[in-house]
């Protein structure tokens, strides 16, 4: 099945794809789009799993290349030429290892917020599978409210308040938990590559790949991920103030005029 898509704005502006992170959907974008959708082509899609593509399933083995697949299908779909692919936390990751295995000539800017740049050892790799094996589990067994209850008391999401808790939870908990369950093991963090050495060669194309990755000041796990970045590569980070792990959710405004200046560079 075709993944659902979403647009708004007029075709011939500059192109944004959205792409979700785990548990979300299209909509999640709309605060954000709300600033962007006059001067800009804005398409969501929902992934495989989510939303209105609950329907699309990837195989365990080759989830990333499913993804990938699709994506590809959706933009030739609306045919869309160039544009900027924006990725949030799964989306994000998806859009990272899309950017490295695709060679898309019409991908001109990458930007991503909040996401995992991949593991290198073995060992991370296993203790990640059994983590993310059992969360599946959760969810493919449990009331989709309460696996989601319990997906939101993790620490990542600890800057929430509860008020912004409930408000996720009752948004998330219209998925459908056996099919969370096949997209978290097919899109596991244990199967995907690490991408350091990938943002490492881009400096060095003839003409590189934009890339920017921006995280929350309140959310500690992936500010030591962006420092990576920052020594080791030439992404350029940014830091949100006062804000965690789902900047677009906690400052869309700010978020918007992120993007703008990432895509006028």
């Amino acid at each position: 099945m075709p993944l659902f898509s979403q647009t708004q704005g007029k075709a011939e502006n500059p192109t944004l794809v959205f792409l979700h992170g785990f548990l979300g959907n299209s909509d999640e974008w709309s605060e954000t789009i709300d600033h962007l959708k006059t001067d800009y082509y804005c398409v969501c899609l929902d992934l495989p799993g989510h939303g209105h593509s609950v329907t699309s399933t990837p195989p365990l083995e080759e989830g990333f290349a499913y993804c990938h697949r699709l994506i590809r299908q959706a933009l030739d779909d609306l045919e869309v030429k160039q544009y900027s692919l924006i990725g949030y936390s799964l989306g994000g990751r998806i859009a990272l290892d899309y950017a490295r295995t695709q060679n898309d000539p019409y991908l001109q800017h990458l930007i991503l917020e909040s996401c995992h740049t991949g593991l290198t050892t073995q060992a991370d790799k296993e203790q990640r599978y059994k983590h993310d094996l059992n969360w599946a589990k959760r969810f493919a067994t449990e009331s989709v409210m309460q696996s989601v209850y319990e997906w939101y008391e993790q620490a990542i999401f600890s800057d929430l308040s509860c008020q912004e808790k409930d408000l996720f939870i009752k948004k998330r908990s219209h998925n459908y938990g056996v099919c969370l369950a096949n997209m978290l093991l097919a899109t596991s963090l244990s199967k995907q590559t690490d991408i350091l050495p990938y943002l490492q060669n881009n400096s060095l194309k003839v003409k590189p790949l934009t890339i920017a990755y921006c995280f929350g000041e309140r959310d500690l796990k992936f500010k030591k991920i962006a420092d990576k970045l920052s020594r080791q590569t030439d992404v350029k980070v940014t830091e949100f103030d006062a804000v965690g792990h789902n900047i677009h959710h906690q400052s869309p405004l700010k978020y918007a005029q992120y993007i703008m200046q990432q895509i006028t560079i």
